[in-house]
């Protein structure tokens, strides 16, 4: 599915959005100047594999990555899966064996907003200098927030801190890819958690799929700018932090 996407150049306009080939989208956030903040999202869990396979181009240069999970979406399948098909098809001198991209990949989970809150504002800062990580993906990072059981405004204080993190690993020219999956919720004043940060990022994509495949729309930021204040809902091997 991956080599499948790496196909076309051109952006196709539709209301507020630009429809982006994979190779496009991946361009972007490779592309110099480093610092990006970058979030795909979409109603499908596939939207999980995207940034997978975007690590996986880091790794094979030898670039390492750090992902922190909120979501228990890490699927070291697909990085392998990348090693294979670049391999079978001869895109690489010599053969790549998974392990050699998985060992480059740092995961950290999250089980709490509290733990996530905390990995993004104190460890990851630290362990991205340590490790020599300039890219960051994150997985679910406001997944922990929705829970009833964590108090409202101290959720939303921690998105803040949050954001004020990320930004700063942005001016430390640490490029970080959000994946969150749309939920719908029964809570309208965490409904506007997701379009908060989005407002935070650089670039937002919608990730979605029909029978040609899964398609990356590029939304503008006068899009979802203008919902944070509304109440639209949108509906290993591996080494450790």
């Amino acid at each position: 599915m991956l080599l499948d996407l790496l196909t076309g150049d051109q952006s196709v306009r539709r209301s507020g959005t630009a429809l982006i080939p994979y190779a496009t989208f991946v361009q972007q956030f490779k592309a110099a100047p480093p610092g990006k903040l970058y979030c795909l999202h979409g109603t499908d869990t596939k939207v999980f594999r995207l940034p997978l396979y975007a690590a996986s181009h880091a790794l094979l240069k030898g670039i390492p990555v750090t992902l922190v999970d909120g979501t228990n979406r890490f699927d070291a399948y697909c990085i392998a899966e990348f090693a294979r098909k670049v391999t079978s098809q001869g895109l690489v001198r010599q053969r790549v064996q998974p392990e050699q991209l998985l060992e480059r990949i740092f995961i950290s989970r999250a089980f709490t907003c509290f733990q996530m809150e905390a990995t993004i504002t104190e460890r990851l800062p630290k362990f991205v200098k340590l490790a020599h990580s300039p890219i960051v993906i994150i997985f679910g990072l406001l997944d922990t927030f929705y829970d009833e059981q964590a108090p409202l405004y101290e959720v939303r204080a921690s998105l803040q801190r949050v954001i004020v993190a990320l930004r700063g690993l942005k001016r430390e020219n640490v490029s970080i890819l959000l994946a969150s999956l749309d939920v719908q919720l029964a809570s309208m004043e965490r409904t506007r958690l997701f379009p908060t940060l989005k407002a935070a990022m650089d670039r937002v994509f919608y990730v979605t799929e029909n029978e040609k495949g899964q398609r990356i729309m590029y939304e503008s930021q006068q899009d979802f700018g203008r919902m944070v204040g509304g109440s639209r809902t949108l509906n290993r091997k591996s080494k450790h932090l």
